[in-house]
């Protein structure tokens, strides 16, 4: 008994001890710093989490000579804020510097912290659209009514997977676009279907189905059941948003407003961007076409 109290006595003092060393070491840091910010960079692959996230802060506000290339190295860091740091004075940067963009490109594909890959599939992304759906417009006073609805054909799908994340600039949303060689692909995980084995990342898929005659309607909204994790879609060419809350929004519904982009009585081209980070991928759950009024 006494024995195991000496030893928790002497846990204790030594616990205290490092923990003074920690603030003592933290305070000579940042005198340093303040007297020379560009010695930060000496500090860039401290042990300490805390030095490095501030060390990163002194370069980035000072503007360091050499700070793009000290940033790429920081958001490979091992610490979600050191990145997050990072990525975000990187995304502050000039818009079309290849360089950035490519590095930016490989984080929003690799990253495992959603709000770091947030702010990188932002800066090269180009395409954003807030729209409200029905039930949540605010000027609607009347209950929402599905005077129909059909389902998306489940097992006439394309897919294409997007290594380089260039879909978006090759045109793969335009309906004239060419998919002929792209795999075919029921509703499903890409991967228990075998289509895309052991595949995370991005990939896009396409299908063409037709409206029926125009009929009375207030709204037309495109509900899917749920996609694999994250997803940004169009109809006939015209982005109509995004699903994009990382990981958790792998089995979670979601609907997006058409009322303008559906064609009544004619073909039109349905287009998911979907990027998964791990197992399964894809399309899994059936998508509804819903005639509101």
């Amino acid at each position: 008994m006494k024995k195991t109290l000496l030893w928790a006595t002497v846990l204790a003092v030594a616990t205290t001890f490092a923990g003074e060393d920690v603030l003592a070491r933290h305070k000579a840091f940042r005198k340093e710093i303040a007297a020379n910010p560009a010695a930060a960079q000496n500090y860039l692959k401290d042990q300490d989490v805390e030095i490095r996230r501030f060390a990163l802060y002194t370069l980035v506000k000072n503007n360091a000579p050499d700070i793009q290339e000290l940033l790429f190295t920081a958001v490979k860091d091992t610490d979600d804020m050191v990145r997050l740091t990072a990525v975000s004075a990187l995304s502050s940067m000039a818009q079309g510097n290849p360089a950035i963009a490519k590095i930016m490109d490989e984080v929003a594909r690799t990253d495992d912290n959603n709000q770091v890959r947030q702010i990188a599939l932002k800066f090269s992304w180009p395409y954003h659209r807030e729209t409200t759906l029905l039930r949540d417009d605010k000027e609607w006073d009347h209950d929402v009514v599905v005077v129909k609805r059909f389902d998306i054909p489940d097992d006439n799908w394309k897919i294409q997977k997007d290594l380089k994340i260039d879909g978006h600039r090759n045109g793969w949303f335009k309906p004239e676009f060419d998919d002929s060689k792209w795999l075919p692909i029921k509703v499903g995980h890409w991967e228990v279907l075998n289509v895309l084995p052991d595949y995370d990342g991005f990939a896009w898929y396409r299908i063409k189905f037709k409206m029926p005659e125009k009929m009375d309607f207030t709204s037309i909204e495109l509900a899917f059941g749920a996609v694999d994790e994250s997803a940004w879609v169009w109809l006939n060419g015209v982005y109509l948003g995004s699903h994009d809350i990382g990981p958790s929004g792998w089995n979670q519904p979601f609907a997006l407003d058409c009322r303008k982009e559906a064609k009544w009585g004619e073909e039109n081209v349905l287009v998911v961007r979907v990027q998964d980070t791990s197992s399964g991928g894809g399309i899994w759950k059936p998508i509804s076409v819903e005639i509101l009024k």
